[in-house]
């Protein structure tokens, strides 16, 4: 799928995405929200991927705009450190509750989706307007942690599914 050139293709992108994963995740049995996929994470697990990755987004976004320096992706971490990252989210949120971590998905993603509509179209879609995005923009990093991230998760998940068995 091509990267979204408008703040509205962003926007449909995000909620197209959004909506097949929630398809396929209210199609799942909790047996099989629980059950650990082909490298040990379940679909639960995977949506608990998701929010944290939506709120560091918007931690960063928030940081940068009262003049800090956010440490993208995480401190401590760097773009080729990513698996030890998403490890320690994995270990962080592996027990938490199937009921709570389906209710900050809902959460972070409707406030991932009042950003985006709130960003004007020109600091989305200008390269490097935010110091933090380096040589990129704010859209590519919404459409990462948004729409891409959902459908990389389905993915997973569904190969998780068949893995199991």
């Amino acid at each position: 799928m091509a990267r979204p050139k408008t703040k509205q293709q962003l926007l449909d992108d995000t909620a197209t995405e959004r909506g097949a994963l929630v398809a396929m995740l209210s199609g799942l049995s909790a047996e099989q929200l629980h059950k650990p996929g082909a490298y040990g994470w379940s679909a639960k697990d995977h949506v608990a991927h998701l929010s944290e990755w939506e709120r560091m987004l918007l931690g960063w976004y928030d940081a940068g705009r009262l003049g800090g320096e956010p440490a993208v992706p995480a401190e401590g971490y760097t773009w080729a450190t990513m698996d030890a990252l998403n490890h320690r989210i994995f270990e962080q949120h592996h027990d938490d509750q199937l009921e709570h971590v389906m209710a900050d998905w809902r959460d972070s993603s409707r406030r991932l989706d009042m950003f985006a509509q709130a960003v004007p179209e020109a600091d989305l879609f200008e390269p490097g307007r935010l110091a933090w995005t380096g040589r990129g923009t704010l859209a590519s990093f919404v459409y990462e942690c948004g729409a891409n991230h959902y459908r990389w998760a389905a993915q997973e998940i569904k190969r998780g599914l068949k893995f199991g068995g």
